[in-house]
């Protein structure tokens, strides 16, 4: 087998000392050349391949000098992801006080526009950085959580500022505009999955429409819902729960060996993490041999998505469960939103992996992400809609589907957990705020 090639240097050296830039310039200009130098490698092999030899090449640095700016490859890439983020924010914000700051009510869709067009641009013309940003930082997990956070925060403010100014306008609320922000967010990771950047431009104005709609936000009246306590007695009486030890007597006992493998590949991934998530490790927890393990899957990756397809499947029938016990259309979209939101709180497992592992496992995982949120948003397909409800574009639907479940993401990672429940009529709201509009009336 020959030799790897060592990846050409992407940048110039500078000249220091007499004649050259100081001990400040360089330093500012190497951490510009390995963020240039992640942006890069990550574009075309993805981070979990990238090394920091490969970075310290295509930057023309050392490796002491890399460890000089970074303690980590995870931290280089996290200082890339924010410094894209910053100055994306920067020319957007820029495009937005470009329009005077008008407090009409046309001024609240002129700066709003405005601001959405130059994202749209900066999506397409820097489509590579944008990559790393909406795509690649999800298969780190939970560490580029807080760095997505920040990201977020940037915009929500924008937003917030422009309704702020916009005089006679109620505000939306601080979930209603984190919805918004991610639901943007999820769009571009459509248009960059698709291959098509350039889209992003044409849903301007379904998206700026979505935004408008918050200014008479609906308000859900207090209903009484069903005890949460059912959903837990409903769990305990399973023959095995999730969350037994796969080589438990009771588990032996009344689990296939299969069983056994797949909710050794959801609890291990769980506990350190899909990347951390080894064959053996799997084996041992679900006490079988590497062999048996290899009788029934292929790849580590295989039992994972298995295990996340069985725990989605136990979401979706908590959630249409707690649909049908209501009759009225509204109603039954918040209680099928406050039963999976129960079923979070009572199977932690399905938590874990869907809102925080799961993209770790690759594109494969990012499809199978992406067909869950479609199945937990069904309510908002056009078929599904009781009649005199006008349907929301596609565009739309996908961005409050994902905007949602992002929303959840941030709660089960910052908030109560066993409080969750309660957010089902603030989220439910947020949903039906731009089908029903201003003069609907929720009975």
């Amino acid at each position: 087998m020959g030799e790897t090639e060592t990846p050409k240097s992407l940048f110039p050296r500078l000249t220091g000392g007499p004649g050259g830039i100081g001990r400040s310039e360089t330093e500012r200009h190497q951490r510009g050349r390995l963020e240039g130098a992640m942006v890069a490698a990550v574009a075309q092999h993805g981070y979990t391949d990238t090394t920091v030899g490969e970075l310290v090449a295509l930057a023309g640095v050392s490796k002491s000098t890399f460890y000089e700016h970074f303690p980590s490859k995870e931290e280089c890439f996290l200082s890339t992801f924010e410094t894209i983020v910053d100055e994306a924010s920067s020319r957007v914000a820029l495009a937005y006080r470009s329009q005077g700051q008008d407090d009409s009510p046309g001024g609240l869709e002129e700066s709003l526009s405005a601001a959405f067009r130059r994202f749209a641009e900066i999506v397409d013309e820097e489509a590579i950085p944008a990559t790393l940003v909406v795509v690649d930082s999800l298969t780190l997990g939970r560490a580029a959580l807080d760095q997505r956070e920040r990201g977020f925060e940037s915009f929500e403010r924008m937003i917030h500022q422009s309704f702020q100014q916009a005089s006679g306008e109620s505000q939306p609320s601080d979930l209603a505009v984190r919805v918004l922000v991610a639901g943007v967010w999820t769009v571009v990771y459509r248009c960059i999955r698709a291959g098509c950047p350039e889209e992003l431009g044409d849903h301007l104005k379904p998206i700026v429409d979505w935004a408008l709609s918050y200014r008479n936000p609906v308000t859900l009246p207090l209903r009484t819902p069903r005890p949460a306590s059912q959903n837990r007695e409903e769990a305990a009486a399973e023959t095995v729960d999730w969350k037994e030890p796969p080589d438990s007597p009771r588990s032996r006992e009344f689990l296939s060996q299969r069983d056994r493998i797949v909710r050794a590949a959801a609890q291990v991934s769980a506990e350190i993490g899909y990347a951390n998530l080894t064959i053996p490790a799997i084996s041992s927890t679900a006490g079988t041999s590497n062999q048996t393990f290899y009788e029934h899957f292929d790849s580590k990756e295989e039992a994972f998505l298995t295990a996340f397809e069985e725990l989605c499947d136990r979401g979706l029938a908590a959630t249409f469960a707690a649909a049908a016990t209501e009759t009225e259309w509204t109603a039954t979209v918040e209680a099928g939103m406050r039963g999976l939101l129960e079923h979070i709180v009572v199977e932690p497992l399905f938590a874990k992996l869907a809102f925080f592992e799961l993209p770790a496992a690759g594109p494969a995982a990012l499809d199978h992400a992406d067909a869950a949120v479609r199945r937990f948003t069904g309510f908002l397909d056009p078929r599904a809609l009781p009649p005199g409800v006008a349907p929301l574009p596609p565009v739309i639907v996908e961005a409050l589907g994902g905007g949602r479940w992002q929303a959840i993401q941030h709660e089960i990672a910052v908030g109560d957990f066993d409080a969750l429940p309660d957010l089902a009529p603030k989220l439910t709201a947020v949903a039906l705020t731009p089908l029903l509009r201003a003069d609907a009336e929720i009975r």
